[in-house]
């Protein structure tokens, strides 16, 4: 190879964002293999209603395979099963347990695809990773610098903020100036097999509504939970529940509360008294949040409160807001510009410097006004 090219690691789902990131990658004149992740035991992965498949099905490896060998690259699949288990399904649950609303994407992406996936490229004596991302990776004062995506209706920068600097610098995103459109077309043109495969848009390891799923893997915890008070936030009892962890913030639907007062939303969920607060939609407004689990994406901390753009939900445009300096545990306080809906413990809140991904971390608690 010339100056310049690399031996590169596509990880290849089997949809048509890695099929086109590894042609982008091969038409540049890289050396690359085509990397599927096992991350599933593919039995237990069940058909959804309608007939669809979650995307730890095994066809959709057999499409990678097939997507590599149209491309001419080698393909080969890791099996990840125990790390996926311990580092992303495990936490995925507790968290829901402990009251919390999950984002099982973004542990995937750093403990997973850019955590175990680099031990196995230096295996491979791949010199980096590249993914089918719609996110940016410039250079920038010594360090890379992770961008959002030219299409803002693909951007997922926004679950790449845990992933950890080091494994930055080792990274491709070659979808990053396209749209989706343009993915599209590129995929059509080469006559691809995953030219116009659908999207997969839920948990990959779930097949079923998560509180069912719960109450499957732990029946006992469950049970021991049992059911608790539906409250509003003076402590009233509006009505019962069966588990609160079937609830988030926010959510309208499913409360069973018939005072003829409603609408009511789920405000707060208190695991440690086994109850589900509502209240008024004006109540789920928050000034705004504290955030545990900080890492500095692109930029270091700041010294003093500086304004920024916030994201606290990936479908979430941003809004102004300040962060304050860390506090001496590391965790930061964001305070929004103007009050905010359903602020989501357990959920990312990722702050950006124009199109640049300052830090993220994990919402601790909403605070109040």
């Amino acid at each position: 190879m010339s100056a310049g090219k690399k031996r590169v690691a596509v990880l290849m789902s089997g949809g048509v964002d890695s099929s086109v990131a590894a042609a982008l990658l091969r038409r540049e004149g890289h050396e690359v293999i085509g990397v599927t992740l096992q991350l599933w035991d593919y039995g237990s992965v069940a058909v959804r209603p309608g007939g669809q498949r979650g995307c730890c099905d095994i066809s959709h490896q057999m499409d990678a395979r097939y997507v590599c060998r149209q491309l001419g690259i080698p393909h080969v699949v890791l099996d990840l099963r125990e790390a996926f288990l311990r580092d992303v399904v495990e936490p995925y649950e507790r968290t829901y347990l402990e009251g919390e609303t999950p984002n099982p994407c973004v542990l995937c992406n750093s403990r997973i695809k850019w955590g175990s996936v680099i031990a196995k490229a230096d295996a491979l004596e791949c010199d980096l990773i590249a993914t089918g991302h719609y996110a940016r990776i410039e250079s920038g004062n010594g360090r890379p610098l992770l961008l959002k995506g030219r299409d803002p209706a693909k951007d997922q920068s926004y679950a790449l903020w845990q992933v950890p600097l080091e494994a930055l610098r080792r990274t491709l995103l070659p979808n990053g100036d396209y749209t989706k459109r343009d993915v599209r077309r590129l995929a059509g043109q080469l006559d691809l097999r995953t030219a116009r495969k659908a999207e997969s848009q839920e948990v990959c390891f779930i097949p079923a509504r998560y509180d069912d799923y719960l109450r499957e893997k732990y029946p006992g915890e469950v049970d021991t939970l049992g059911e608790g008070a539906i409250v509003d936030g003076e402590g009233r009892e509006l009505g019962r529940h069966t588990g609160f962890f079937s609830f988030t913030i926010g959510q309208r639907k499913g409360l069973n509360i018939r005072d003829g007062r409603g609408p009511y939303y789920v405000t707060e969920l208190r695991p440690e008294t086994n109850q589900v607060v509502v209240g008024r939609g004006e109540e789920l407004k928050r000034p705004g949040l504290l955030a545990r689990g900080v890492n500095w994406v692109s930029l270091d901390p700041p010294e003093e409160p500086r304004p920024c753009r916030v994201k606290i939900r990936y479908n979430d445009p941003g809004v102004p807001a300040v962060i304050d300096p860390p506090a001496p545990d590391g965790s930061i306080a964001v305070r929004f510009e103007s009050p905010q809906r359903a602020v989501t413990p357990g959920q990312s809140a990722v702050w950006y410097h124009g199109d640049t991904v300052w830090g993220g971390g994990i919402i601790s608690r909403a605070l109040k006004g």
